[in-house]
């Protein structure tokens, strides 16, 4: 008996269902990046499929007609026209009232001449798809399969509720087949940007996960790394609804990029961006591996809160924040689990408006007393994380925060280097004049305000920083030396990915002092008309400087 009940605890431990697993972007976003094979697929079938009902849902964007969308539905209308003809097709138009425009119809020539009639009027705002989606799949009535082919460049990151969009679709039956651009990495552009007006009720973010993953806003590095990084998936909000609704998300793009950019507002002092990276082709198995969860953003929280090495980053973060290292702290509070916070603005230095080189000096290497000892407490940490723990993605974000530390140590170091070293030598007035043709660094009287600085980009790596000569001296060596060490050892094993992308768009910081700006007169304001317009504006989309908020022809993954 005793045999027995063993063999039967061990069927049913066989038996027990396992936990479910949580969908990630990876499993719903499809390869490729043209416009057709989305629309072969949605619209394609190997025999005619009775009771079905395809709803098009289309953001006009300028991106989209000079893309040829248009063109592209027609011709696919017409390849698969023998097995649609017992299919309704409707049209929508995200910011048109209501959202559909042509109901479901067997007439498929109205909803072609219906598409290019508003693709010729593309729409330059902020418009909020996700009240549209809602509005649209409230149409679907008699079908016994319904499709929403929900088509949006740029306005997936303009966000009211999104889990109310996904309760509407399941209560519809309907699912949804995305065709989108690609965004970036941990996007935190409108989190640096707070002021940025968008229609009433909505906020702004377009990440490609739930929650910024990401430590962003590095001191004395120009853009966000992660801003300038493609992430391989879809906005958050968009891949959440594929995700919820056993749909699709497909990614479209002009074409691969040809030409390599090692950065962005930054320099490279090795080449003229005429190499290409042996890593600049991704990995597909990696990039998925690292994909977000397509969860809701409480189960996400809740999966993330869990995680030792998110908790272990977000941790580390904060400290980060405290001590000026970084520009905000994590929109994330960590207590049994992970709660949403307001993301707070960390410490300010106040490093560079200042001509007190001494005192900018002291701060700095206080400041990078605290990156060695941050790093040395994350560490510890990892290294007591059991392999195979948590997500992939958690743990690249927790490793890219433990070089980003040493590099931050790195420009510190640097920067009292410059206070110290340099600095002084450009005003003393006691130095002799250089022999011709030389001439002295500045020829001029004016006192200088502050310290600027600029980035020499990591595209090729540290290595060839040995031979740079930066200020800092032969103290900064053993500094490089152990920033080469993690670095590597980083790449060595996240180099095909976004990630090891990411940390490539970093760079050592160079300096030199400003002085005051020449003012000129200010332009007389403009007086108000009687022509101004009345009643709330819907904000327009600004450039983008350097990524991608959408459009086809936003960031490309090197890879796909």
């Amino acid at each position: 008996m005793r045999l027995l009940d063993r063999l039967a605890s061990i069927a049913v431990l066989v038996l027990a269902p396992l936990p479910a697993q949580l969908p990630t972007a990876a499993a719903i976003t499809e390869p490729g990046r043209t416009l057709t094979r989305p629309l072969d697929v949605v619209f394609g079938s190997p025999v005619e499929q009775y009771g079905r009902t395809i709803l098009v849902v289309v953001d006009p964007s300028a991106a989209l007609a000079e893309q040829g969308f248009a063109t592209a539905f027609a011709d696919t209308l017409l390849k698969h026209g023998k097995n649609l003809t017992t299919t309704r097709i409707g049209l929508g138009v995200v910011g048109q009232k209501g959202c559909v425009v042509t109901p479901p119809t067997l007439e498929h020539a109205t909803v072609v001449t219906a598409l290019r009639a508003a693709l010729q009027r593309p729409a330059a705002e902020f418009l909020n798809v996700y009240a549209d989606v809602r509005a649209a799949a409230a149409t679907f009535s008699g079908a016994t399969e319904r499709v929403l082919l929900l088509v949006t460049m740029d306005n997936g990151d303009v966000e009211d509720d999104v889990e109310q969009t996904v309760s509407v679709l399941q209560k519809q039956k309907v699912r949804v087949v995305v065709l989108t651009s690609e965004t970036t990495l941990a996007d935190s552009y409108w989190a640096a940007r707070p002021y940025q007006e968008k229609p009433r009720g909505t906020t702004l973010t377009g990440g490609d996960s739930a929650v910024i993953d990401v430590p962003w806003g590095w001191l004395f590095q120009i853009a966000a790394a992660n801003e300038m990084t493609p992430a391989g998936f879809a906005m958050w909000g968009l891949s959440r609804l594929a995700a919820a609704t056993n749909g699709k998300v497909f990614l479209h793009s002009t074409a691969p990029q040809t030409a390599h950019d090692c950065s962005y507002l930054s320099r490279c002092l090795f080449c003229t961006g005429d190499h290409l990276p042996p890593d600049d082709a991704w990995n597909e198995q990696l990039l998925g591996q690292l994909g977000p969860l397509a969860t809701s953003r409480q189960e996400a929280m809740k999966e993330l809160g869990a995680d030792p090495w998110f908790r272990a980053m977000v941790e580390t973060w904060r400290a980060a924040a405290d001590a000026g290292l970084v520009r905000d702290n994590p929109a994330v509070r960590l207590t049994i689990t992970a709660e949403a916070d307001r993301a707070r603005p960390g410490r300010d230095l106040d490093l560079n408006d200042t001509a007190n080189f001494e005192r900018a000096a002291k701060r700095a290497e206080e400041a990078a007393a605290k990156c060695k000892v941050l790093a040395e407490q994350l560490v510890a940490k990892l290294d007591k994380i059991p392999a195979g723990s948590g997500l992939a993605r958690a743990e690249a974000g927790a490793r890219y925060t433990r070089v980003l530390l040493q590099l931050t140590r790195v420009n510190l170091l640097s920067f009292a280097g410059f206070c110290r070293d340099v600095a002084p030598a450009l005003f003393d007035k006691g130095e002799p004049e250089p022999l011709p043709p030389e001439v002295r660094n500045l020829d001029r009287d004016d006192r200088p305000v502050g310290i600027g600085w600029s980035n020499l980009c990591l595209c090729h790596g540290v290595k060839p920083f040995f031979g740079v000569e930066l200020a800092g001296g032969k103290e900064l060596v053993p500094e490089l030396v152990e920033l080469d060490r993690v670095y590597s050892a980083f790449q060595a094993r996240y180099a095909k990915s976004q990630f090891g992308y990411a940390l490539r768009r970093n760079g050592i910081a160079q300096f030199w002092p400003t002085f005051p700006g020449i003012t000129g007169k200010l332009p007389r304001n403009r007086p108000k008309t009687d022509s101004e317009p009345n009643g709330p504006v819907t904000p327009k989309r600004p450039p983008r400087e350097g990524g991608s908020s959408g459009g086809a022809t936003g960031p490309t993954t090197g890879g796909r």
